[in-house]
């Protein structure tokens, strides 16, 4: 809480990771492919002939486009980060080797990193790492509070000064997972579907918590 509250202005982003060993490198751009500039923009090309039927409202634009294939696991240069801490702890604690530390980092973005898509018109032409705050396309992006940092140079670790972490040592792991749980925030809230219940629900059987009651909702 301490590190939340250090953070109140606006302008904060956060992103949690598995392991403090991750770095900013987005999907497209790490192993086992080989990053390619035209092979990139050949599948998200692909990716937009093919989604429209899978669509229930139209986009507009490639920005929406990219939020959208990211959010549904396309490669793409896109990082999530969120502006709700508790959801970045979540995804932080979730997630990689429980074995391992987790991190949430935060980043204060400053209005000219913002993506201006009168501007910006091509996200495959930018020249350094801007925000992209998407449309409400999903709603799991709404859930998640979620927002993307947008990288002209996929495959090397963005080096951004002014990032703060902190760590979740893995023996803390499961202790903020229940107290993250207590404060509503679990897979049935970031994912608003019924494999998100479910997780939840697996989670909490798993863990042994509040199984013994019959109001287990």
């Amino acid at each position: 809480m301490e590190f939340i509250d250090q953070k109140t202005h606006t302008r904060w982003v956060f992103r949690g990771c598995g392991s403090d060993k991750h770095k900013f490198v987005p999907s497209v751009g790490r192993p086992p492919a080989t990053y390619n500039a035209l092979n990139e923009e050949r599948v998200f090309r692909a990716f937009q002939r093919a989604a429209v039927p899978f669509l229930t409202t139209p986009l507009v634009g490639d920005w929406d486009w990219l939020a959208v294939a990211q959010h549904h696991g396309l490669p793409t240069r896109l990082l999530d980060w969120s502006s709700n801490p508790l959801v970045a702890c979540f995804f932080a604690v979730s997630s990689g080797d429980q074995k391992d530390d987790a991190v949430v980092h935060g980043y204060s973005i400053s209005e000219g990193e913002i993506v201006d898509p009168l501007k910006d018109t091509n996200p495959f032409e930018i020249d350094r790492v801007l925000f992209l705050i998407p449309s409400r396309s999903a709603s799991r992006i709404v859930n998640q509070r979620g927002l993307f940092s947008v990288h002209h140079e996929p495959d090397k670790p963005w080096m951004a000064k002014g990032v703060e972490s902190f760590i979740i040592p893995a023996n803390m792991r499961a202790r903020f997972r229940r107290r993250l749980f207590k404060l509503g925030m679990d897979h049935s809230h970031i994912y608003p579907d019924l494999p998100g219940l479910c997780d939840t629900l697996k989670w909490r059987y798993e863990a042994g918590i509040g199984i013994g009651t019959p109001m287990i909702g």
